[in-house]
């Protein structure tokens, strides 16, 4: 089984467990207006439905942007992290709003069995940062004005 992840379509987590075809075999999709959903609490939740330990899975499928800094951050740090820990291939595809999940795991299927090695899936943010101060900052700092 391979495993797929996309955090960052604004109010949507979908994780899918999908054999070497591109079939989905397990999913969730959970919807919220919460931006910091715990994808490491859904991922425990898919891998218990579908009775799958974390250890059979042989590929990861990450959605690698543009999106939030903070969903593409969060997504490969886990994708990262299990690839390397479970010594298995992860690739990353970009979001396109013409594809739907199905389409994107297709797309990344055929990138993560070309690959024969592990390698690190790159963020792609889609646009120079944006950074700005927390508003608590700004507020103590007027403060002491």
């Amino acid at each position: 089984m391979y495993l797929f992840i996309n955090n960052l379509i604004d109010g949507e987590l979908y994780l899918a467990l999908f054999d070497k075809q591109g079939e989905i075999k397990s999913k969730i999709l959970h919807r919220t207006t919460d931006r910091r959903v715990n994808i490491l609490i859904y991922l425990d939740k898919l891998l218990k439905d579908a009775a799958m330990p974390l250890e059979k899975i042989k590929g990861l499928i990450v959605v690698s942007g543009p999106g939030s800094f903070s969903g593409i951050r969060t997504a490969l740090a886990i994708t990262n992290t299990l690839a390397m820990g479970l010594k298995i291939p992860a690739a990353g595809v970009y979001l396109d709003p013409s594809k739907s999940n199905q389409g994107l795991i297709k797309q990344g299927l055929k990138k993560l069995l070309s690959k024969n090695k592990n390698t690190l899936v790159m963020p792609h943010y889609g646009a120079e940062p944006n950074i700005t101060k927390p508003k608590s900052a700004i507020w103590r700092k007027k403060s002491l004005i």
